[in-house]
């Protein structure tokens, strides 16, 4: 049986972090060991630590301050509602999804936002809209797109709290390789806001993002509008 490969270095630190501020030896307002003492105990280099920390930072653990170091916050809840390989795994279990609109093939709009090939063109694409709630509160509202390229029957997969990630894989070997996206803070119009249930008006985030594949010109699309009073959102790829 193969050995499994030791964990690098950088997670490792994180984890272990990551462990003592939710078991509250480093408190809110605590400051973690400075990055010399780090690089010391755990036999590394500054870059490794800095890596470390700034994941830490990007899910809500520290703050940093020039001249002063991490300083440990008091983190959000991180829901990891659109994690291709986060390490927000565990409030993954707390999250329903819900289909609003079913899976269906459907031609561009005019005005879509991203520039499409003209393979993209040609294929159409295949549409459906979905609401992510964490403990029975709406924090997601997302509409997605995928290029309607070697993806026979999809329009009949269950999606209703499974992974679009992990289907495509699954039955279609078809993998995130890449993506960009652009974020907004925008007012709640009357569908979002009732869908998120909230005021008409309140300030929500709005993302759009493109997310490149393992197959040329078949590409995911997908607009999010979020509620993060309560949850923040964290992704890699």
């Amino acid at each position: 049986m193969r050995a499994e490969a030791p964990l690098p270095i950088y997670k490792k630190l994180i984890d272990d972090l990551r462990k003592l501020i939710d078991e509250g030896t480093y408190k809110k307002g605590d400051l973690l060991p400075s990055e010399n003492e780090l690089c010391k105990t755990y036999n590394t280099t500054r870059p490794t630590v800095r890596q470390a920390l700034t994941e830490l930072m990007n899910a809500g653990y520290i703050t940093r301050q020039q001249g002063k170091g991490s300083i440990v916050s008091e983190p959000k809840t991180g829901t990891g509602i659109i994690v291709v390989n986060g390490f927000a795994k565990d409030a993954e279990k707390m999250i329903n999804t819900t289909i609003i609109e079913k899976p269906e093939k459907r031609h561009w709009d005019i005005d879509f936002f991203y520039e499409l090939s003209e393979e993209e063109l040609m294929a159409g694409n295949i549409y459906f809209s979905r609401l992510r709630s964490v403990n029975n509160s709406p924090v997601l509202f997302e509409r997605t797109f995928i290029t309607n390229m070697y993806l026979p029957r999809f329009t009949v997969r269950n999606l209703q709290n499974q992974s679009l990630f992990k289907t495509l894989q699954k039955h279609y070997n078809i993998e995130i390789k890449e993506g960009e996206q652009k974020i907004w803070a925008i007012g709640a119009d009357k569908h979002i806001a009732k869908l998120l249930n909230l005021p008409v008006g309140s300030p929500i985030v709005h993302m759009k993002r493109k997310l490149r594949t393992n197959i040329k010109n078949l590409n995911i699309y997908s607009w999010l509008y979020c509620n993060t009073a309560e949850y923040y959102l964290h992704d890699e790829f």
